[in-house]
């Protein structure tokens, strides 16, 4: 690890970033400054840095850290990593249960609380790097083909509650037919984006290995699979199957303290639902075409387990499916039962 010396947390918005620094932790002398969040205002906080850093001698390594909050850091990191700097991004919730109870909320404060959670917890965090231009990639394409998915749905639903429940003579018939074709044109695009998905981890040979080693576990697709790869970094972020399992809240944690908390375990509310709501997609497509699988739900079924808890081990199964196979290097071999 290196002997970082300074430390900047970074509060960043859609136009600006606040950045706080600090050798020691005190907030009392925290420094504070506004920048622009584009390239002229990154040279300026580095400039601002730099002197920092020379008024004070401070010749150890810097240390910036910032909250996830999508493509609003994604210029920064590529600036930061473009000079060789090492940054750290945190959950949000993190940072704002570890600085106790607060009154009140600005970006000056806020700036303030990553920057002393940085120097606290500075030896447990992990010095992030952006993923490859490829899974950047990928990520874009899911999202666009996610926001497609969903102005699709929307429309087949409003358009047939408008036909079921509008009575005829009150229909317009231009609703009606342009929803139709609105529908047939997002189904296409969707298509197209499934297609140019596929087509990236085709023209990347690692990434094709994966994929391959994912989807052949059963109830497993394109989109789960594509999915995987880019949140795990290629298999690369998380150490086993739990770990995955805890990210997007699938595994259940019980609560007990003395003789009177003693609380069934459940799975917890925080975690990446997007991904856990696919899974349970793949869960209920494994369950019907898995001999295994099928024969499991029914068997715990019979037991009087209730069905949503039957599901969510099922999806526990497909993720250490799902990290086996990848780790292993062999495609699934369903068994005979």
């Amino acid at each position: 690890m290196k002997n970082y010396g300074l430390f900047i947390g970074i509060d960043i918005s859609k136009k600006t970033i606040d950045a706080a620094l600090t050798t020691d932790g005190d907030k009392a002398r925290m420094n504070h400054c506004k920048f622009d969040n584009n390239l002229k205002g990154f040279k300026k906080l580095i400039a601002w840095i730099k002197r920092y850093a020379t008024n004070n001698r401070v010749d150890s390594d810097w240390l910036f850290c910032m909250e996830h909050t999508g493509v609003y850091t994604f210029a920064l990191c590529v600036f930061l990593e473009d000079r060789g700097l090492d940054y750290s991004m945190e959950s949000a919730l993190q940072i704002k249960r570890s600085s106790g109870i607060k009154r009140g909320k600005d970006d000056k404060s806020d700036s303030k609380d990553i920057v002393k959670y940085a120097f606290t917890h500075y030896k447990d965090l992990k010095i992030n790097n952006l993923p490859s231009k490829t899974l950047m990639q990928l990520k874009s394409l899911l999202s666009f083909r996610e926001r497609l998915v969903k102005q699709k749905v929307m429309l087949q639903a409003s358009s047939k509650e408008f036909n079921q429940c509008m009575p005829e003579a009150f229909k317009v018939e231009l609703i009606t037919t342009d929803s139709a074709d609105c529908i047939k044109v997002l189904k296409a695009k969707i298509k197209m984006v499934e297609k140019a998905i596929r087509q990236i981890i085709k023209d990347d040979d690692e990434l094709n290995r994966l994929y391959e080693l994912v989807v052949s576990v059963k109830g497993i697709g394109l989109v789960i699979a594509a999915t995987m790869i880019v949140h795990t970094n290629a298999f690369k972020a998380f150490k086993n199957a739990r770990k995955f399992a805890c990210y997007i809240a699938i595994v259940p944690f019980g609560e007990s303290s003395g003789t009177c908390l003693n609380k069934d375990p459940k799975v917890s509310k925080l975690g990446y639902k997007k991904i856990k709501a696919l899974f349970s997609n793949a869960c209920c497509s494994a369950i019907q075409h898995d001999k295994q699988l099928k024969a499991y739900f029914k068997r715990k079924i019979a037991q009087g387990k209730s069905e949503g808890c039957v599901y969510n081990a099922v999806k526990n199964k497909l993720v250490a499916r799902i990290f086996a196979v990848v780790k292993r290097g062999t495609p699934f071999v369903e068994l005979n039962y």
